[in-house]
């Protein structure tokens, strides 16, 4: 049988994908303010850091149940498409239609509604196009992604919009709006990016990646989970830390990696990616059409 058990976990990446798509879907019908639409874009973007999880696990359930094929490696990469092109674009158009109204256009609301669309379409578009170029000549460098990864661009880009830099002032909504087109062309370079595949780390990036996940986790326990799971007991408690604190330092790791993790690529390494790019823009263009 060609679907397993660890293709599971594949399909929570799918459905963190999809519940982004209807919570953001449910905000645009259902929050009649821009405080209201805030919490459903939190959660929306909660959801797509959620598909992250599973999609960061898959692989390595796959390798404990040994079960790794070919049919893994290709739903892996349509439920991508799913959980960082397409969720993303939904999210995105309803921060700009709904709740980061942006500065200069107060009496302008039909521009406020292009932009919303144009933005919107950034994310699938880029994801599309890349996962076209990708499958038309396989172009690998071992423990390096090519291109910034879909995964960081949408969840820099959902955490963004929700950190708190948002409420520091009006201006940052246009920096968004930047930080889209920017991470859209991103996705399309053919830059070298650190991978987890296959890599084995420096000391120092090894303490990096720890703080990454531990001041995540602990920004969810302490700010989400325990307030939520409080609710739900009967015994309410505020939470201790701000809720969207957890996607601050989203954005503060996730902006270290598109600046400066480069800095830990050898020199040799980029002058391989710079031949497997250069034979990769030649092959595309005589791979056959279907």
């Amino acid at each position: 049988m060609f679907f397993k058990a660890k293709d599971l976990m594949t399909v929570g990446n799918i459905g963190g994908g999809v519940a982004a798509i209807i919570v953001a879907m449910n905000g645009m019908s259902k929050a009649t303010t821009p405080e209201e639409g805030k919490i459903w874009l939190f959660w929306s973007a909660m959801c797509i850091l959620f598909a992250w999880v599973f999609d960061a696990f898959d692989g390595k359930v796959a390798r404990w149940l040994g079960q790794m094929n070919r049919f893994g490696s290709e739903f892996d990469n349509v439920a991508d498409l799913v959980a960082y092109s397409v969720a993303p674009s939904f999210v995105v158009y309803f921060a700009y239609a709904k709740v980061l109204m942006l500065p200069g256009l107060a009496s302008y609301p039909l521009a406020q509604q292009v932009i919303a669309v144009v933005l919107g379409a950034i994310p699938v578009t880029s994801g599309c196009i890349r996962f076209a170029r990708f499958n038309t000549v396989r172009m690998d460098v071992p423990g390096f992604f090519i291109g910034f990864p879909r995964p960081a661009s949408a969840l820099l880009i959902v955490a963004l919009l929700n950190s708190h830099l948002m409420e520091v002032s009006l201006t940052m909504r246009w920096v968004g709006v930047a930080m889209v087109v920017f991470l859209g062309i991103m996705n399309l370079t053919l830059m070298p990016f650190i991978s987890h595949h296959g890599k084995e780390f420096s000391s120092h990036l090894k303490f990096v990646l720890h703080c990454v996940w531990m001041t995540v986790a602990f920004s969810f326990l302490a700010g989400i989970l325990v307030p939520l799971v409080s609710r739900l007991v009967g015994h309410p408690v505020k939470p201790l830390l701000p809720t969207n604190l957890v996607l601050d330092w989203v954005v503060i790791w996730l902006s270290f990696y598109v600046s400066v993790a480069w800095t830990e690529i050898p020199a040799e390494t980029l002058r391989r990616v710079r031949i497997v790019t250069a034979a990769y823009n030649r092959d595309s263009e005589h791979a056959p059409s279907h």
